[in-house]
């Protein structure tokens, strides 16, 4: 008993045996340890917490600390079996327990740390100084290209097929390699294009000094079959800093006549606009003319789409998160499937499905449990619908994720992370993650306003009438935010955004 005891609660057993001054040796730092984490506890909550864990170099810590305790917990078990009557037997008995009791929940411990400080290390940019020249990004141009018609998301042979609800999703192909990390480490902005808010200090989340932070969310349709990289999920995310509630605008894939920011893609087009569909800027910039932004390849596509997308709304974008199509079936596969509430039936007879190609989609209305390949099929689906409709599912999704983290997913934070890898990708450098903890714990319970850009008050060709009231929506989101608990500290006076005005302000 005594050994069993130690195991669980080093120094418990040599109480029960009445050796006080070991008891002592192996409860103190036990004790000491516990204490500074539930006073964390006490003082923030669990947000307050995670917040630290996250903090760069505390997770590897954490892991020397986890290893610590077990061998800890295994000595104290040992030395009170050696202290009873019969140690050769208690400590033949003490076997098992060590397995069940210290290595499989250590092990656990350890696997969930390396998974997560691993994913994070892969998904944020790294805060080290970057070298001058980058290495040349993964996707490249094939021969005699031609820009792939709209309507044809995968070259296939495959006669349509019906997408049952209850098959499991596929083995995902190996990950598209993320983009790179900013040439400019740790202002969380892409090369300099005059629309990101310069950080307030390291480590802060960088909203500057309007009380808002605006994170723009990227689906990436690079998944099989595909050459290149099309943003078919465009939505800025913005949150109030200190109430913690959150506008979506969701950005239509099909905008005409976008406005471009200053620069050499204004100055090359007569209107100063991107004159085909706004999800095609990505190739437009990297490799149409790719001359015509900064940076190169992948960083190059997606700060053309952040520029862009902050000159039609008026925001200045604090932060790009990139997810390529295969992510979003592994990361709610391994949820275990998301619960959306289907308001109308979807029957896609012409889904584009990233393994079977060309199959009918049904999802009937009502309460659903979706796994990996349905919930993107949720999200994606468009023949029998239009692109608005499919950009409405697609915040119901996000809203249906949002709604089903808890406790439970938790606990199978590796296989999340593990599922997430490679597939996901931000500009933000890790130094902001304590603070976007915080951030998060309040949106992640707050009220949630919807904007989506649809006709017919929002036409999809653009005109500077009509940029105008994109904007001011925008703008009348939220509205003012809350004001701040504390006055901020000081810093640099942030970047100003966009003006307002037409597609091409003189």
């Amino acid at each position: 008993m005594a050994a069993f005891l130690g195991l669980l609660v080093p120094g418990a057993g040599h109480a029960l045996i009445g050796r006080r001054r070991a008891m002592l040796l192996f409860l103190v730092p036990v004790v000491l340890l516990t204490s500074a984490v539930l006073g964390y506890y006490a003082g923030g909550g669990l947000t307050a917490v995670l917040a630290f864990a996250v903090t760069p170099g505390v997770l590897p810590a954490f892991a020397v600390i986890n290893i610590a305790l077990a061998a800890w917990r295994v000595a104290a078990g040992i030395d009170a079996a050696r202290a009873t009557k019969r140690p050769g037997l208690a400590i033949a008995v003490l076997g098992p327990a060590i397995l069940f009791l210290v290595v499989a929940p250590h092990v656990w411990v350890g696997t969930t740390i390396a998974a997560t400080n691993d994913f994070l290390d892969s998904m944020f940019a790294s805060g080290d100084t970057p070298t001058e020249t980058e290495p040349p990004d993964q996707e490249t141009m094939p021969p005699n290209w031609t820009f792939p018609p709209d309507d044809e998301d995968y070259a296939t042979d495959a006669p349509p097929s019906t997408l049952p609800s209850d098959e499991p999703s596929p083995a995902a192909p190996d990950a598209t390699n993320a983009p790179r990390p900013p040439s400019t480490a740790g202002n969380g902005s892409l090369p300099a294009l005059g629309v990101a808010v310069p950080w307030q200090r390291p480590g802060a989340v960088p909203w500057g000094d309007d009380g808002k932070f605006d994170l723009l969310l990227l689906g990436s349709d690079a998944g099989p079959y595909r050459w290149s990289r099309r943003m078919d999920v465009m939505l800025l995310v913005e949150i109030d800093v200190n109430s913690g509630k959150v506008g979506m605008i969701g950005i239509p894939r099909n905008l005409i006549n976008t406005p471009f920011p200053p620069g050499k893609a204004r100055n090359a087009v007569a209107c100063g606009c991107f004159t085909d569909l706004l999800n095609a800027l990505y190739v437009e910039a990297t490799f149409r003319h790719p001359d015509r932004w900064p940076g190169s390849g992948a960083v190059e596509g997606i700060g053309a789409v952040r520029a862009t997308i902050s000159q039609l709304t008026g925001r200045p974008i604090d932060a790009v998160l990139v997810a390529d199509l295969w992510g979003v079936i592994k990361v709610v596969d391994a949820m275990g499937g998301v619960d959306v509430d289907v308001p109308t039936t979807l029957d896609d007879p012409k889904y584009p499905d990233p393994v079977y190609g060309r199959i009918e989609l049904l999802i009937k209305a009502g309460h659903r449990h979706l796994n990996g390949r349905l919930a993107l099929a949720y999200a994606r689906s468009r023949h029998s619908s239009s692109d608005y409709d499919r950009m409405s599912r697609q915040q119901t999704l996000l809203l249906a994720i949002r709604n089903q983290i808890g406790a439970d997913t938790i606990l199978n934070a590796p296989g999340l992370f593990k599922a997430a890898k490679g597939f996901a990708w931000t500009d933000l450098p890790r130094d902001s993650l304590p603070n976007l903890v915080n951030l998060f714990s309040k949106a992640q319970t707050a009220s949630v306003k919807q904007l989506r850009i649809v006709p017919p008050k929002y036409p999809e060709w653009l005109t500077p009438s009509v940029v105008t009231k994109i904007r001011n929506a925008v703008a009348a989101l939220l509205g003012v935010p809350a004001p701040a608990p504390t006055a901020p500290p000081p810093g640099p006076t942030p970047t100003p955004p966009p003006p307002s005005g037409g597609p091409a302000p003189p």
